[in-house]
């Protein structure tokens, strides 16, 4: 095999593992094998977490404040009481644990496609560095 043929197959399989290399498949070159994201159904999620679960899961937090800070006050003479406050205490940290960690999983949908789009730009802009070098090579 002559050295001008295997340059050529080099070449060759490097524009092949570029086109595989795009993640979101923009033009279409990576076929049947492109990474798939539901950008709908992302936002959708990240919508019902804004609009539902979060307002919601305050609503149903508070429920228990004044309830609970009557019992405690009805055995206040009693252990029972002290142990309604640390149950209250501990209820309320359980769901400020769990409206922080739904703000996570929001901000991490909605930026979900800005982050593939810049993994894809990155991943594209290294291979073009490769081909530069590449050509670079062929020119010496």
């Amino acid at each position: 095999m002559a050295w001008e043929e295997w340059e050529q197959l080099k070449a060759g399989a490097a524009d092949r593992q570029h086109d595989r290399m795009r993640l979101d498949g923009a033009d279409g070159a990576a076929g049947t094998d492109d990474l798939k994201t539901n950008y709908a159904g992302k936002q959708s999620a990240a919508k019902a977490l804004r609009e539902e679960l979060r307002p919601n899961t305050d609503k149903a937090g508070g429920l228990t404040e004044e309830p609970c800070t009557a019992a405690a006050r009805e055995f206040s003479a009693w252990e029972t009481g002290s142990g309604l406050k640390d149950a209250h205490a501990e209820w309320e940290r359980q769901v400020k644990n769990l409206q922080a960690r739904l703000a996570l999983d929001q901000a991490a949908l909605e930026q979900t496609k800005r982050e593939f789009q810049q993994t894809d730009h990155g991943v594209e802009s290294e291979m073009a560095q490769l081909a530069t070098r590449r050509d670079r090579q062929r020119e010496r």
